[in-house]
Parts: C-alpha cells; sequence; structure tokens
C-alpha cells in the first residue's frame, strides 16, 4: 500500500541524526533519521541500553512507530512503549510536541504514525548498564532437514522467560543448499543462556556460534540482510501457534523455489518468537493491536533480476498463505513493519482500527499522509 504519484513527496530524515541522553541515562532524545546501529554505538558507549529493532541498518523510529519488535521487549516492552515524547509534523504544516497527556494522538501514533505525520524527534526510555556487563547470548544454531518438525514443536513448548527470544530462521547458500536454523537469544551469561534453551540443543544440532555478546553488537548476525542491493519483497504474518506439518511445506516449498531460480538463493523465512506473557508486554499502552501473537513471520525473496518478480511474489504470497491455514488465530493478523502492502486494514491494524479511523477524520481530515496502509 505505498505509492507515490506525480503529486507524492519522498522526505529524507538522514540529517535528523542527533542523539543526546539526559544527566542521569534515563532518556534519550532522538532524531527521525537515526539508524539502529547509531543509537545502540551511543548507547553502549554511555552506558544503557535501549529497547531497539534486531536490524542495525533500519531507522529506530521508523521501526518503532510501527510497534517495535526488540529483542528485549520481555523484559522493557515494545519499542513502542519506550516513547515519552515525540514532534511531529501535522497535516496542517504545524510542529507538535505530543506527550501522554494527549491521550488521543499520542496513543495513534504509537502504531499509526504515517496516518498523522512526520515525527521528526522523539523522547524515550533508557536504561543505565554498565558496558562490561551490557552482554547476551546468542548465535545461529543449524539442524538436519530432518529435526524441522522437532524444532518447531520445541520452541512451541518452551516457556520464553522476560529475557529470552529466539528466531527461526530458513535459509539457502549461493550453490543452492538450504537450512534450518534458530538463534536463540538471551540477557545474561552463555552458561544461563544454554541452560534456558537447553531444550534445542537437546535435538541435536549440526553447528553452533553461540556465544556472549556485548550489547552494540547484538544485532551484527543480521546485518546480511543490509546489503543495499536487489530487490526484497516482504510477505508477513503474525501467529499464536507454529504447526510443524506446515512449516514442512514451507521448507519444502522455500528449497523448490530456490533451486529453480539460483538468482533468488539470498532469500529467506524468519520467525521472530517473543515472550508474551511479560508484564512488560502486556501493559504497554498503544495502537499496536499485537500484544498477544507470540510470532511474527516474513518471507524475503531477496533477487536482482526483474523478470523474477512474478515467480518471487507467489512464492512469498504462498508462504504467506500457508502460514495463516494454521496461525492459531480467530483473525488473521499481521504486523506492519512486516506487511507486503495488500494486507487489508483490519489484518494490521485489528481492533485499533475503529478509533484510528476517527482520529484520522480529526488530525487529517484531508487525508495527506495516505502512504502507507492509510486509514
Amino acid at each position: 500500500m505505498y505509492f507515490v504519484d506525480q503529486c507524492g513527496i519522498v522526505i529524507n530524515l538522514a540529517g535528523l541524526d542527533g542523539i543526546t541522553f539526559n544527566a542521569n541515562k534515563t532518556e534519550a532524545t532522538v532524531g527521525g533519521g537515526v539508524l539502529v546501529k547509531a543509537l545502540n554505538n551511543a548507547a553502549y558507549n554511555n552506558d544503557v541500553r535501549v529497547a531497539a529493532a534486531t536490524c542495525s541498518c533500519i531507522g529506530f523510529l521508523g521501526a518503532t512507530l510501527g510497534g517495535g519488535l526488540t529483542r528485549v521487549a520481555g523484559l522493557y516492552g515494545m519499542s513502542v512503549d519506550q516513547l515519552l515524547s515525540v514532534d511531529v509534523v501535522m497535516a496542517s504544516g504545524n510542529i507538535v510536541h505530543v506527550e501522554p497527556s494527549n491521550d488521543d494522538l499520542f496513543w495513534a501514533i504509537k502504531g499509526a504514525a504515517p496516518n498523522f505525520g512526520i515525527v521528526t524527534s522523539a523522547v524515550v526510555k533508557t536504561y543505565p548498564v554498565p558496558s562490561a556487563e551490557n552482554i547476551a547470548w546468542q548465535g545461529l544454531v543449524t539442524f538436519a532437514d530432518e529435526d524441522l518438525e522437532d524444532l518447531i514443536d520445541t520452541i512451541n513448548d518452551l516457556y520464553l522467560d522476560p529475557n529470552m527470544q529466539i528466531d527461526i530462521i530458513l535459509s539457502a547458500t549461493a550453490n543452492g543448499s538450504t537450512s534450518v536454523n534458530a538463534v536463540p537469544f538471551f540477557v545474561g551469561s552463555a552458561s544461563d543462556g544454554r541452560a534456558a534453551f537447553q531444550s534445542i540443543f537437546d535435538i541435536g544440532p549440526v553447528s553452533d556460534t553461540t556465544s556472549e555478546v556485548s550489547y552494540q553488537n547484538w544485532s551484527a548476525f543480521a546485518d546480511y540482510a543490509c546489503e543495499d542491493s536487489g530487490r526484497k519483497p516482504a510477505y508477513g504474518v503474525s501467529m499464536s501457534n507454529l504447526d510443524p506439518p506446515t512449516w514442512r511445506l514451507v521448507y519444502e516449498g522455500f528449497q523448490t523455489f530456490v533451486a529453480a531460480n539460483p538468482g533468488a538463493r539470498n532469500s529467506s523465512v524468519i520467525a521472530e518468537n517473543y515472550p508474551i506473557n511479560s508484564t512488560a508486554v502486556q501493559n504497554g499502552v498503544s495502537s499496536f493491536p499485537w500484544r498477544n501473537v507470540k510470532t511474527h513471520v516474513a518471507a524475503y525473496p531477496w533477487y536482482a533480476d526483474a523478470s523474477l518478480d512474478s515467480v518471487a511474489n507467489a512464492w512469498g504470497s504462498s508462504v504467506r498463505d500457508l502460514l495463516r491455514s494454521s496461525d492459531g488465530l480467530s483473525e488473521h493478523a499481521n504486523y506492519v513493519n512486516f506487511a507486503h502492502g495488500d494486507e487489508s486494514l483490519q489484518d494490521v491494524y485489528g481492533t485499533s482500527l475503529p478509533r484510528l479511523q476517527s482520529l484520522k477524520k480529526q488530525y487529517d481530515p484531508g487525508n495527506k499522509f495516505n502512504q502507507w496502509f492509510p486509514i
């Protein structure tokens, strides 16, 4: 649902890259163009931690304003829950400072901001942690293809404590071989992390790269996805249930797709699993509607040749359709930052949609902000 016609304008916020911390390091003022990597580095150098997105090359506020999945959600809530105030250029052209006291607009911006204005800066919560103690245990753990169902079952049964998070990644290599991987994440030591995730190691992985990693490098494992090349349409789906037979079909379809299309062997399927029972997650107040949904999946066809558009999009759509068929939800759900663009507004905004539409009429009656899942 993103389009720019002859009347559309794209505004580059990269120059708004300031990051400052208050005296006791409990708050940071972050410019609208700050990337996650820059914020993580600044936080580490100031002995604090920020609840930021996993991918280091995306805009911190861009990800945050859609909800903001973060690997420390169980400890601190989602990225959107870190917002203390925002400065927004509204449809009128006025810059408005929005705080929780403006409960309607603040609520709407925390999950649907592109419909209401351009956020030029924000004040967010930060958490003092000495750099020497600001560590986590993580890494890529690879399993034999035949163990896919066991991995899915194990993750279904795994209770994620607040300092835990785990991804499932289906990936391929340049020679066309595919693999089943998990990326466990634990805020704390290697010994405690391995103990927390012992059940996945009991399956018997074929390789294990886990280690303790300092805070500023927590996102480094995903840096391969930051390569500025190729076409990368995303097909997202959110789920409360991981069905092993369905995931076998997804993996077989992935194998077929990359085998038939060598130019698309950077493609992947990523399923991010979060501790939704955490008090920090459930206590957040925002228009983001999917706090009770554990798993958010994105299928990424990645290729350079435009002639593959049709087959790549067909594959991405097929993954979404398969996973929706067993998502365990009463209605379909899509994390907006993983959405392709053809989803319904109900799929993206859920029960928040009626209130958002009412507020849209109040704050942007001319529908000037109409580029990203316009309500």
